[in-house]
């Protein structure tokens, strides 16, 4: 059987006194997949450090789901097409970082000055990186809207601690004996954790 030339192969058909050629579309070489392994795994051991290295309590369900499929997507294309020497890099896990200290609860009126001095410059950072991501809007506006939320009620602790839209009673202990928050790190790691994103 002769071997069709690269690309595109033409066939010839007898039709009555006319002879037609037609294109016939080959696939003599299969599509490159890019491979993302390595990078899926700088970023959940970027994302477990950054989570162990802020102190407090966890995030709640909502912000940690959105961190481990959504974010971590963010973390594998910037390891992905910059490099982890590279400065994007750098920025993509100090935003994480400071998304993360953004929302632990703080009855401190310094720290909330701090929040309310870096709020502008995070959120439009968490813009940035969504759009990276190449979020569903819907889920997109969903989060900045829950996350909006909960900088208003941190910002307001002391008057309203249990405001609406900022429950704190779904965060979890930063204690690596909380079963929780074991089940978390497990996410981050291994095979489980490449079912929460997808490429």
């Amino acid at each position: 059987m002769a071997v069709l030339p690269r690309r595109v192969a033409l066939r010839r058909r007898n039709f009555d006194d006319l002879q037609f050629m037609s294109p016939i579309e080959t696939a003599d070489e299969a599509p490159k997949v890019t491979d993302y392994r390595d990078d899926v795994q700088a970023a959940s051991a970027a994302l477990r450090n950054t989570i162990a290295e802020t102190e407090g309590p966890l995030p709640p369900a909502w912000v940690v789901e959105f961190m481990l499929r959504s974010w971590r997507r963010y973390l594998v294309l910037v390891h992905h097409d910059s490099g982890p020497g590279s400065a994007a890099w750098a920025r993509a896990i100090d935003c994480t970082r400071r998304l993360l200290q953004s929302i632990v609860p703080t009855e401190s009126p310094e720290k909330r000055a701090a929040l309310i001095r870096e709020l502008p410059r995070l959120v439009t950072d968490v813009k940035i990186a969504i759009d990276k991501a190449q979020v569903d809007p819907q889920e997109r506006d969903t989060f900045l809207d829950q996350l909006r939320q909960l900088h208003m009620g941190l910002l307001k602790l002391e008057q309203m601690p249990s405001g609406p839209g900022t429950d704190f009673s779904d965060t979890v202990t930063m204690d690596v004996r909380d079963p929780r928050y074991r089940a978390l790190l497990d996410k981050l790691d291994g095979a489980e954790g490449m079912e929460h994103i997808e490429m």
